[in-house]
């Protein structure tokens, strides 16, 4: 005997504004939640736990990383392994009106060939090897939350710069076949991103990315347009000004957080690279309440 799935319909109608035809959240998926399709183009991102993804008909074990460009019609639903989990997936989810979205992108330079995306006919599953699209995610999210000035200009932009990851994505195999670059410098760069709060040096990042210290900072500089320090300051600072403007932590804890325990320097720091004191830019930039 065949057992009836029940699925149910989303609809864009639900989610979008008039003039904002994208939606993002962060769900806690749970048991409860009942396999659904829907009008509109989802991709979805696992930034935590793990569990099982019904998607279509097959059921994928998902962890942190896991990518899915779900198109228009395909059922799915995110669960937790077991019940009693204390780790279930968290999803960042994506979802955009194609059709609202496909005259913006044939209209952005180079966008035609970003929105064969929206007409993709079954799923894709992607992993997040260097943490572009954990970064991406967490900017799309805070640009839907906070809302502030420009807010949905940021929105689009992000969207056009996940569409662009995920087609880039699907080339690297034809790209790696015509002798593009190693991965190298994305192995280090990943590894700024995601440890800037501790110790880093040029030394290790060489070592990791298996190239001499020489090569790996010639190749840095081309790459970034800065040395490694540089750079390495530049991503701690940015997180510290996202804390400043999200937060109400104190600025020693926040300089800290991002791997100053020296607090004279990080200030000395924060006001080369933005021209203001912590406070100064907390002032001027809002804290979250």
């Amino acid at each position: 005997m065949t057992i009836q799935r029940s699925i149910s319909l989303s609809k864009g109608d639900h989610y979008f504004r008039p003039d904002v035809p994208i939606f993002v959240n962060r769900a806690i998926e749970a048991f409860n939640k009942i396999e659904h399709r829907h009008d509109f183009l989802e991709i979805s991102y696992v930034g935590e736990g793990s569990g099982t993804h019904y998607i279509g008909d097959q059921a994928l074990q998902v962890h942190q990383g896991d990518i899915f460009l779900i198109p228009v019609g395909v059922s799915h639903v995110f669960r937790p392994a077991a019940a009693s989990d204390s780790r279930p997936p968290i999803v960042y989810n994506c979802l955009m009106a194609v059709e609202s979205i496909r005259p913006l992108l044939q209209s952005f330079p180079g966008g035609a060939e970003l929105a064969t995306l929206l007409d993709e006919p079954d799923w894709r599953h992607y992993r997040d090897a260097f943490g572009e699209f954990r970064r991406l995610f967490l900017k799309l999210y805070d640009a839907y939350a906070t809302k502030r000035p420009g807010w949905n200009t940021e929105l689009h932009l992000a969207v056009f710069e996940l569409l662009l990851y995920l087609h880039r994505y699907q080339a690297e195999p034809s790209n790696a076949a015509q002798g593009a670059e190693s991965p190298g410098m994305e192995i280090a760069l990943h590894i700024i991103h995601n440890r800037f709060h501790s110790p880093i040096t040029l030394k290790e990042a060489a070592e990791l990315s298996a190239l001499g210290e020489r090569q790996f900072h010639r190749k840095f500089k081309s790459r970034t347009g800065m040395t490694f320090i540089e750079y390495v300051q530049s991503v701690r600072i940015d997180e510290a000004c996202r804390l400043l403007r999200t937060t109400e932590r104190k600025v020693a804890d926040i300089a800290s957080s991002v791997g100053y325990q020296d607090i004279t320097f990080f200030n000395r720091l924060f006001r080369k690279k933005t021209g203001l004191s912590p406070r100064e830019y907390r002032k001027e930039n809002g804290q979250a309440h």
